[in-house]
């Protein structure tokens, strides 16, 4: 299913994998309170009907290929800014990793370079929550290397899981700060 168009995140408290097992693409990451289904299909037709069979589900969030944020003015960036924190404090890294994607990929220069260190900080913790704990250590560290650059206390700061408050607080108010001067 490498054609997909569709991809769909479902997120469950407590809800086994059993269901979703028949789906060859099924990618399961845990946080503390929840478990994330990461299921592809080819339409969002399709993949709504697959997940309406299954158990009860918290949250769903669709993606379309080629979808991408608004970024056009201060309101819509501080609003995704907000979204891809909130989502990095609730655990929804891939989720968060998604976002802060596209501011990556809006801005040039330093601005860019930020948020590709704060999409690695992201994908460090899937990796985490996919069992990859080298990986997510050694991700993680890359990324506190390149935001060092921006933050002046990030060489201090220390792999956990999932990321401390303190780091979160110090990115949200560094993103805002850069991202709307």
């Amino acid at each position: 299913m490498s054609d997909w168009n569709t991809r769909i995140l479902v997120f469950s408290k407590g809800e086994s994998e059993g269901r979703y097992f028949n789906n060859r693409s099924l990618i399961v990451r845990r946080g503390k309170s929840h478990t994330e289904f990461d299921l592809r299909f080819n339409s969002v037709e399709e993949g709504l009907e697959y997940v309406s069979k299954g158990g009860e589900i918290d949250e769903l969030c669709i993606f379309r290929r080629g979808d991408r944020l608004p970024l056009n003015d201060l309101i819509e960036i501080r609003n995704g800014l907000i979204y891809g924190f909130n989502s990095m404090d609730e655990e929804k890294y891939w989720l968060a990793h998604e976002i802060f994607e596209d501011f990556w990929k809006h801005y040039e220069g330093d601005l860019s370079t930020f948020f590709q260190n704060v999409v690695l900080l992201c994908v460090s913790m899937v990796h985490f929550q996919m069992n990859h704990e080298s990986n997510s250590s050694r991700l993680f560290g890359e990324a506190r290397r390149g935001l060092q650059h921006y933050i002046d206390d990030a060489d201090s700061w220390e792999f956990s899981y999932p990321l401390d408050s303190k780091i979160l607080k110090v990115l949200r108010e560094s993103a805002l700060t850069l991202s709307t001067a």
